[in-house]
């Protein structure tokens, strides 16, 4: 599961929300769900109300506020969310600086 605290860019522990990482909850809601990748919470809901599909099965707790997320579904969809990271290509050579009337002249570019 999950080995240690997550830590803001200034190296300070994450709000949790009352939430153990090391024993985590069967479901977490959006605000945890935002802790748990550091994202903000405002972004995040945006795009799950424009995009649901883009996100884990979501699920409505009839007496909840907002939807719940299995933990098991989020860290399935956090593995299937990797990018492979392949060297970039490297770009073309373009000749330097402005060319000389010699070579316009000839018809070199």
């Amino acid at each position: 599961m999950i080995a240690s605290t997550p830590v803001t860019k200034q190296g300070q522990p994450c709000r949790s929300f009352g939430m153990d990482l090391n024993n985590p909850p069967l479901a977490i809601d959006m605000d945890q769900l935002a802790v748990l990748i550091g994202a903000r919470l405002r972004s995040l809901r945006n795009a799950f109300y424009l995009r649901p599909q883009d996100f884990p099965p979501a699920i409505d707790i009839p007496g909840c506020r907002g939807v719940r997320f299995l933990m098991a579904d989020v860290l399935v969809w956090l593995e299937t969310r990797k990018t492979q990271t392949a060297p970039a290509p490297e770009p073309a050579r373009r000749p330097r600086g402005r060319p000389r009337i010699a070579q316009q002249q000839r018809g070199r570019p």
